[in-house]
């Protein structure tokens, strides 16, 4: 739910940005069709790039699923910063 001052800030930049009702439909579609099969896929396209290019992968989650993280893949040497 938005209150009308969000909608229309939402709708502004949906606007200036071009991004269309049908595209916005397709990546809904997209999201709710992920598997579970789908997270290794994409775990592994991310390790590719990161070797291929460097650069950094960034997750937003609990501490304790970070700490879990860590310990399960020490290889990928993460970095845990609390923002909050």
């Amino acid at each position: 739910y938005q209150l009308p001052d969000s909608k229309g800030y939402s709708s502004l930049m949906r606007y200036l940005l071009k991004v269309s009702d049908e595209k916005r439909q397709l990546r809904r579609d997209e999201i709710l069709s992920t598997s579970k099969e789908d997270f290794p896929k994409f775990g592994e396209a991310i390790k590719q790039a990161h070797e291929k290019v460097g650069g950094y992968v960034v997750a937003v989650c609990s501490a304790d699923a970070a700490k879990k993280a860590k310990e399960e893949r020490p290889e990928l040497n993460f970095n845990i910063k609390s923002i909050m």
